[in-house]
């Protein structure tokens, strides 16, 4: 049995319209960017061969374009996808000027057949090789496998599809039109089957590894702020503790709690309490350096590991979150100060004990008619 290239299209086009349909029902509709660029990709791969197969049906020159820019398109959402599973991929700008080259040469070239087979193929393969280089710039929270089967697809497509190029440009008897049934026009439409289902399979690989990223995120922060909360901040607490007793590093604790919250939620609302909370988690990532872990520890109170810091770094950490809240506060239908206690890390002291001590200093500024922060006493 002979295949011709127009039954290998139109099972293709059943295949990109199956996948298209499918993702969102597997995926469901709320989800990600970068989920939804990929949902997105599929539809305009679907909309791109449905578009070429009917082209000659309805007006070959517009309806071939068309299919043109979809598929262009459909690059351009692929990346998106990959710029949000990946973090920040290299390529955008050069993708996006393709994507408008690409389908607006091959219209103009129309009547040019050698010149806009040779221009279109070698857009898409520039665009196909734009991918390859998102997927291989570096990610480490990503798994390296379905990265490594994305690419092996594309660099698959993007070989097939510059090779239909040169034979349609340079050779163009032995390909005479788009149709032709030539080993590499046949390979490569037998080759977008594979590559669409096994960039289908890597990419869902991807969306999972999203979600999985997701739900380890949010066991590990507080829903309210975005801090870490008690338990994972007890957990990285730990490893720091145990660096600064090897190196002999300073280290210290403030535990604080927001004064009088009970006021602001009574006279203001939980709403209200809620915005002030994040207030000052706001005020909290603004004043720690990196390396220093912070944390809602419950309720309106909070805690800082300042890494590398003795007593004094304390105070100045304590006294540049103060003057930060000072320059917030007309923005607030409220006062909002709070009460601290500081403690520095004693020789093969515990976190548990480090934080006992930091609670108790806490309690002793409360008592002192808040608004301040007082240093814990040495066990």
């Amino acid at each position: 049995m002979t295949l011709d290239i127009q039954t290998v299209l139109i099972v293709l086009l059943a295949n990109a319209v199956a996948t298209a349909i499918a993702l969102p029902v597997i995926m469901g509709w709320r989800v990600s960017l970068a989920a939804r660029a990929f949902q997105g990709a599929s539809v305009a791969q679907a909309l791109g061969w449905l578009a070429f197969l009917v082209a000659t049906r309805i007006d070959d020159r517009l309806m071939s374009s068309l299919s043109m820019a979809c598929l262009s398109g459909s690059f351009v959402l692929l990346w998106v996808a990959l710029n949000g599973w990946l973090s920040a991929r290299p390529g955008r700008v050069p993708l996006m000027v393709l994507a408008v080259l690409t389908p607006a040469g091959y219209f103009l070239s129309f009547d040019h057949y050698a010149l806009r087979v040779g221009w279109s193929n070698a857009g898409l393969t520039l665009q196909m090789l734009i991918l390859c280089a998102a997927l291989v710039a570096p990610a480490p929270q990503a798994s390296r496998r379905w990265r490594g089967l994305v690419l092996l697809c594309m660099l698959t497509l993007a070989a097939v599809t510059a090779w239909r190029g040169v034979l349609g440009a340079f050779f163009t008897a032995e390909y005479p039109f788009y149709r032709a049934t030539h080993p590499v026009n046949m390979a490569a439409a037998l080759l977008y089957h594979v590559a669409l289902a096994m960039c289908t399979i890597g990419l869902l690989v991807a969306w999972r590894e999203e979600a999985e990223r997701s739900l380890k995120q949010q066991a590990q922060t507080d829903g309210l702020t975005g801090l870490l909360n008690r338990q994972s901040f007890g957990e990285r607490a730990e490893k720091i503790v145990a660096t600064a007793h090897r190196y002999g590093d300073p280290l210290s604790l403030l535990m604080l709690d927001v004064d009088h919250f009970k006021r602001i939620n009574d006279g203001f609302g939980h709403a209200t309490g809620d915005d002030a909370l994040r207030t000052m988690a706001a005020a909290l990532s603004a004043c720690v350096r990196g390396g220093d872990l912070i944390s809602r520890h419950g309720g309106e109170e909070f805690c800082v590991l300042l890494n590398r810091a003795g007593l004094a770094d304390g105070d100045r950490f304590d006294d540049r979150l103060r003057a930060w809240l000072r320059s917030e506060v007309e923005k607030l239908p409220h006062a909002l100060d709070f009460s601290g206690g500081l403690a520095e890390l004693q020789p093969d002291e515990s976190v548990d004990a480090l934080l006992r001590r930091a609670d108790a200093a806490l309690y002793h500024a409360k008592a002192a008619g808040r608004g301040r922060t007082k240093h814990a006493d040495i066990a």
